[in-house]
């Protein structure tokens, strides 16, 4: 027998072991991802809805440039909206901010408002994620601090100028082109202002409110969808008879390259939740909505 066959001979059980061993770690892989349920991605196309915090964080060494705007009272059906270019000739707020993501999930953001001249620091971590085949929902918390640096505080204490947000983001991506959320809030204000009692019910403002929030977004076409978001508060003191009002806003979202951009309607000015929950006074009955828009600009490090 030559030494070639004898060769050949010798190495065939072990390239019989070898090629079942491949084999079967072949299978294991195909079978674990066949197992491993994908994530669901682009639930909102935007870190905000219109008021709203969305479920999404800006990426991971990417910075989020935004610009949010509030015109004035729209009053259609008066002449105090026609002398005003129904609202257009006002700005009632301006926030500028950017969001820079420390991972995928955590992200970290600055941001200044006309109103109360707020300026917020804030964290959203996005801890739960929606896949395909398991868990039907994401959640992430978000949190916020707002410094206010206006005039008229009393007893001009820098205490009284902060108030702090904590807000839970549960969201579901329910179709392709349906994603909706809800917002459980709750807003602390180091002070206000307990003077003035309910016209009604005798109440006081409160330090600590409650609010709850949902979104949603409907996808129209691939680049064009409608967008809404609605938060009601609990409080005794911030109804309707005190010219008090739910903020809720509806518009369209926009994308265009590296830009989404949302035109929108709110009876809200403010625009941090800081400012919308506790303060909002328009009444969508008395054509009190203000045109808006909210535009991001996304750069990549």
């Amino acid at each position: 027998m030559t030494k070639p066959l004898l060769i050949a001979l010798f190495l065939l059980p072990s390239l019989t072991v070898f090629s079942q061993d491949d084999l079967m770690n072949m299978l294991e892989e195909e079978t674990n991802n066949e197992a491993k349920p994908e994530k669901v991605t682009a639930t909102f196309k935007a870190i905000k809805l219109i008021n709203a915090n969305t479920i999404e964080t800006t990426k991971k060494k990417t910075l989020d440039f935004r610009i949010t705007h509030r015109f004035g009272n729209m009053e259609t059906s008066n002449a105090a909206g026609k002398h005003t270019l129904y609202g257009l000739d006002n700005a009632s707020n301006i926030r500028f901010s950017l969001d820079y993501g420390l991972t995928d999930k955590l992200s970290v953001g600055v941001g200044r408002s006309k109103t109360r001249e707020h300026i917020d620091l804030n964290l959203k971590y996005r801890f739960l994620e929606q896949k395909e085949k398991g868990l039907p929902v994401s959640a992430a918390y978000y949190t916020n601090m707002a410094i206010s640096p206006v005039a008229d505080v009393p007893e001009d204490k820098f205490a009284n100028r902060l108030s702090y947000v904590h807000q839970l983001i549960i969201a579901s991506k329910i179709t392709p082109g349906i994603s909706l959320e809800v917002l459980p809030t709750f807003v602390h204000r180091n002070y206000v202002d307990k003077s003035n009692l309910h016209p009604k019910n005798n109440s006081a403002d409160e330090n600590d409110l409650m609010a709850l929030g949902f979104g949603g977004r409907f996808k129209l076409t691939k680049r064009f969808a409608l967008v809404a978001d609605y938060f009601m508060g609990f409080s005794e003191f911030r109804d309707g008879d005190n010219a008090y009002y739910d903020a809720l806003a509806v518009g369209v979202e926009i994308e265009t390259g590296g830009h989404v951009f949302h035109i929108n309607l709110s009876n809200s000015e403010g625009i941090i939740e800081n400012d919308f929950i506790p303060n909002t006074r328009g009444s969508w009955g008395k054509e009190e909505y203000k045109l808006g828009f909210n535009i991001s600009r996304v750069f990549t490090f």
